[in-house]
């Protein structure tokens, strides 16, 4: 499928907008607010493997969301690779998932960055940008449980990866994704 901003692939009519806006929340511990309209529903990504190209963590930040205020922790990079992407979401009795064929890397590229709001990613370390891997691979990293190797903010850029992830997501800001076969499905829970 061509790149498509995200908002389009998993937009889907609902009362006050699309069901699933990845691009949507408003950062309030910085000076500007990089999108313009609070988030309508948090989303869960799985993938087999997660890269942050350039990647960068800048710590924890408060993001404004149609839900209210919610801690997250923030990433940039310059693109994201993504490897047997799932992604869900579900309001008002609908759960709306995005899948990628088996064995596809869907990517994510912008302009500039594209900057990750998450409020908990799940997996197993797998690259630090040649930095040393920490003895425990198996990681569970939110706002209140920072490991010492990524709570470093002023660290330089690098390459971050991370396989059989699971994020739950307050936004993605910036970029187009772009992913190949994929399958749009809604269901009733």
């Amino acid at each position: 499928m061509a790149a498509l901003p995200a908002a389009l692939l998993l937009g889907a009519p609902a009362t006050g907008g699309a069901l699933l806006d990845l691009g949507a929340a408003r950062e309030t511990t910085r000076a500007h607010a990089p999108a313009d309209r609070p988030g309508n529903v948090p989303w869960v990504m799985r993938a087999d493997r997660l890269v942050l190209r350039g990647g960068a963590f800048h710590g924890v930040v408060t993001v404004r969301t149609a839900a209210g205020p919610s801690r997250a922790l923030k990433f940039t990079a310059r693109s994201m690779d993504i490897t047997d992407l799932d992604l869900s979401a579900s309001r008002a009795g609908v759960t709306v998932r995005l899948r990628a064929r088996s064995g596809t890397t869907s990517t994510s590229k912008g302009n500039d960055v594209v900057t990750l709001y998450t409020g908990k990613l799940s997996g197993t370390v797998a690259g630090l940008g040649g930095a040393p891997l920490p003895a425990d691979r198996r990681i569970t990293v939110t706002p209140d449980a920072l490991p010492s190797w990524l709570s470093l903010t002023g660290a330089p850029t690098r390459t971050l990866t991370f396989e059989n992830v699971t994020m739950s997501q307050v936004a993605r800001l910036g970029g187009e994704l772009s992913v190949t076969g994929s399958v749009l499905s809604a269901a009733n829970r």
